[in-house]
């Protein structure tokens, strides 16, 4: 659904530069200028080679046309038309009268002056009045929202869904909706990828490969828009589409209609192709703040009627949001450091949090693990004997001599974490950083939700490239960061870089969980002295239907582990994590079998930029 717009014929190369400007920041669009005008376009390639690898071929749409389904719904698909191009109309309207599963409707309410559009409709249907059509003609033009509730009171369909007047969806959109309801009877609401689609339909670019239901990215952006079905006594209890949120009412609506929902099916295929043109947000996102305020104000209405006490901010990026959780009372956090020497890098982590921090409920849990600088001993006195700040050291070796002074990660969480007297802990490296003062709040605000069991920071090494930006499972191998060495001013593959989203995993590195939750799931497995830890953690805690948020807007430098690669290289520690990675990914088979629910099948597990799988 967007916005009732009068239409111009775009300046192709300026706008497709504008709308790759807005998604890719300023650094990779010169490049790829440069890379253009010496013949090199890798994106548009890239692309088109990927469609190329995948093709789409009249075979597979005739077996789907033979294919007998069990189950087959009435899909109902509702659109606005208000003076629709003719072209773009038949273009439309063609798109579904070649799909491969027939049980569909096309619901369209026609606000347009004088005769309206009916005789273009007829055209697209080579004059024979197709059946699966519901054409109304309304008596006035009511908006966006009005004409578009018009076309819904049309449908008659099991499931609804809604196009924009001027877009196309695939042959095959139609058929995997209903492959999927058969395979999955409580499906109550499903959305497919897209990509763009120029104005003459011959070039198709920027596909949005889509995370699998992400509440927490929904409310930094609208990442589902488009092909959105749900069904149809869910829709209609919704209330529709509602006009006080002109210019982001799909955002309000999917958010009041998934808010009913259970079971939330992502079709992770390119089944709607979405036309861009000069009066559209997405091509010109400063043309209508308006759109944009109103999205702020649905994804705020959402908070509300979920009971939860937050206010919502535009970001900086035009479309995304952010949200600032205003919860009662300041819970003690407790933030448990595992150290062996190294105390410059202890004593600069702490100083960092002490001078910059604006949360004003913290301790420290320093767990001291064998170290031999006297000099510590020292500054742990010291820390223990000042009055401005609150922290203990434990001797874990004095309190686990069996440990023989083996090192064991996990081992000295768990202690710090049983030592801890906060109500939330905060799991931290000794060789971090604290940048912004509310890093440690902004953490907290997504604790401190019931449905959230860890929340993971934005990291960067020492030259400002991303150390952590989220864990993607199978990325790089078995688990890795997304975006990583991107650098810090960079924001990613459709902003997923710097807007907060639920994952799979954050990184123990820096990650804050309640205690309660902590001990409820073992905390961390100490069979896994070293490495995948904190995945494990993560898993544990996703397999109890909690979720791990990552969030940008806690920003920490983690500054010795760039050089941590070159542990691989003592044969013994090779060895080690040998095992453990055997170990990990025999515990979580069946769960690393399926792919990384936040991360979309299409792109390479082999880059960490969102390339797509070729």
């Amino acid at each position: 659904m967007s916005d009732i717009r009068e239409y111009k014929q775009p300046k192709n190369k300026i706008e497709k530069g504008l709308l790759y400007l807005q998604h890719y920041g300023l650094k990779k669009t010169v490049a790829k200028t440069i890379r253009k005008a010496l013949g090199h376009d890798q994106e548009h390639y890239s692309y088109a080679q990927f469609l190329k690898a995948h093709p789409v071929t009249e075979k597979d749409l005739e077996k789907q046309r033979h294919t007998i389904f069990k189950f087959n719904p009435v899909i109902s698909i509702a659109i606005p038309l208000y003076n629709t191009p003719e072209r773009f109309l038949i273009e439309l309207i063609q798109s579904f009268t070649a799909q491969t599963y027939a049980n569909w409707q096309l619901c369209l309410a026609d606000g347009s002056p004088k005769e309206g559009l009916k005789d273009i409709i007829l055209k697209a249907t080579d004059g024979v009045w197709d059946e699966r059509i519901v054409y109304k003609k309304l008596e006035d033009n009511t908006g966006i929202a009005g004409n578009t509730n018009a076309a819904l009171e049309l449908a008659t369909g099991e499931f609804i869904g809604f196009t924009d007047h001027d877009d196309l969806i695939t042959p095959d959109a139609m058929y995997y909706i209903a492959k999927a309801l058969n395979e999955d009877r409580t499906i109550q609401a499903l959305y497919s990828d897209e990509d763009k689609i120029d104005m003459e339909s011959k070039e198709y670019f920027l596909p949005h490969f889509k995370s699998d239901f992400n509440i927490d990215l929904l409310c930094s952006h609208n990442y589902i828009t488009h092909l959105f079905v749900a069904r149809a006594d869910i829709v209609k209890a919704s209330g529709g589409i509602r006009s006080e949120f002109d210019g982001a009412q799909d955002h309000d609506f999917d958010l009041r209609v998934l808010e009913k929902c259970k079971n939330i099916y992502h079709i992770p295929r390119v089944l709607y192709h979405w036309r861009t043109h000069p009066a559209s947000t997405a091509d010109h996102p400063e043309a209508k703040m308006y759109a944009y305020e109103n999205g702020r104000r649905a994804v705020e209405e959402h908070y509300k009627r979920l009971g939860i006490p937050a206010n919502v901010q535009l970001d900086t990026h035009l479309g995304y949001y952010r949200t600032k959780y205003r919860w009662p009372g300041s819970p003690l956090v407790s933030i448990v450091i595992p150290n062996k020497d190294h105390i410059k890098d202890l004593q600069a982590c702490i100083d960092s949090i002490i001078e910059k921090n604006e949360y004003n409920n913290i301790e420290f849990v320093i767990v001291e693990n064998n170290s031999t600088d006297e000099a510590l001993r020292g500054y742990y006195h010291e820390l223990q004997m000042r009055n401005d700040i609150s922290a203990r050291v434990f001797d874990y070796t004095a309190e686990h001599p069996e440990s023989k002074g083996q090192f064991n990660y996990s081992a000295l969480v768990n202690y710090g974490v049983h030592q801890a007297k906060g109500e939330y802990i905060l799991l931290l490296n000794n060789d971090t950083r604290m940048i912004n003062g509310d890093a440690i709040s902004e953490m907290l605000g997504f604790a401190r939700r019931e449905d959230v069991g860890a929340v993971g920071a934005r990291l960067y090494y020492g030259n400002n490239t991303v150390q952590h930006a989220g864990l993607i499972l199978g990325l790089g191998g078995v688990a890795n960061s997304q975006f990583l060495g991107s650098g810090r001013e960079q924001v990613g593959y459709f902003y997923r870089s710097t807007c907060v989203q639920d994952l799979s995993a954050v990184t123990g590195a820096c990650m804050l969980t309640s205690k309660e939750d902590y001990l409820a799931v073992g905390g961390f497995d100490e069979g896994l002295a070293v490495a995948f830890n904190d995945v494990d953690y993560c898993l544990k805690l996703r397999a109890k239907n909690l979720l791990c948020v990552y969030t940008p807007f806690s920003e920490w430098y983690h500054l010795e582990s760039v050089s941590r690669g070159l542990d691989l290289e003592d044969p013994e520690k090779k060895m080690r994590m040998e095992a453990e990675t055997q170990y990990f990914t025999a515990k979580w088979k069946e769960v690393i079998e399926k792919g990384d629910p936040y991360y979309n099948p299409n792109l390479s597990l082999k880059k960490f930029d969102y390339s797509f799988n070729i």
